[in-house]
């Protein structure tokens, strides 16, 4: 398979850190609760793409905790147990007797948890964005970031979001990978706000939702700094009946500072 490499042309020095060459693959994943498109609940078919794609870290979009929806599994735990992986969930809402958010999955330590509260309209469903830090190989660490943007047409609340996820990541002093469903198209005003801060890993990806006839590009994966990365193969899954969404997946490599 002929692979397509995209680099940035700038470099720094002035970073506060300093990273050896790292390889990951990252996969972002809206599952819609493991309801499939036949309106059946089947966490063994996410947790075969999973597998089958053998990330190192996943991001994971509408995750139930012992709903009574899902009948009381606590799907990121049973998640973890199908396909060996740590993980941390972080709760957007209460849910019909359990919790609602999102979900990191990772074949690496995680080091450090929290959640971020995302502001919106009162009244409109709470957004999170989900942060584990990493612990890579040699010790190196790096943040990675599952959210869910607000679902509503007026796009003022994703904005917001959008401007809050900015300002917290501008300082990080670890590199950043930022992956979920962002709930807009490439053009729309708060992709272009994170893209301020964030390169998209996914740019030049196909449509991503509804699953079985994408006509829209809603997934993403976005990387601080900009020019610390190199991004090879990013694409979209076909796969069709899981989810109403298709996952995505890339491979990156972070790049060691040089003058």
């Amino acid at each position: 398979m002929k692979r397509i490499f995209i680099l940035t042309a700038l470099t720094v020095s002035s970073l506060p850190f300093m990273l050896s060459a790292q390889h990951l693959k990252v996969l972002t994943y809206n599952i819609h609760h493991a309801e499939n498109m036949n309106g059946e609940t089947d966490l063994q078919s996410i947790a075969n793409v999973i597998l089958a794609t053998n990330p190192d870290l996943v991001a994971l979009q509408e995750v139930d905790s012992v709903t009574g929806r899902t009948n009381g599994v606590d799907q990121l735990k049973e998640l973890a147990s199908l396909t060996g992986m740590y993980t941390y969930f972080a709760k957007a809402m209460d849910y019909d007797g359990g919790g609602y958010g999102t979900g990191i999955l990772s074949r690496l330590p995680i080091t450090a948890r929290e959640r971020i509260a995302l502001p919106g309209t009162e009244g409109r469903e709470p957004r999170v964005a989900g942060v584990a830090t990493i612990k890579l190989p040699g010790d190196s660490l790096v943040q990675f970031v599952s959210t869910h943007l607000d679902a509503g047409k007026d796009p003022a609340d994703r904005v917001s979001q959008a401007n809050a996820l900015v300002k917290y990541f501008s300082n990080a002093k670890t590199p950043v990978i930022l992956a979920g469903d962002l709930n807009a198209p490439p053009a729309a005003k708060e992709i272009g706000i994170l893209k301020e801060l964030f390169a998209d890993a996914t740019q030049g990806t196909g449509p991503t939702c509804p699953s079985d006839t994408p006509a829209v590009k809603l997934d993403y994966i976005m990387l601080h700094p900009k020019q610390y990365w190199d991004v090879v193969e990013p694409r979209v899954i076909e796969e069709t009946v899981a989810s109403d969404h298709r996952p995505v997946v890339c491979e990156l490599r972070i790049k060691q500072d040089k003058e």
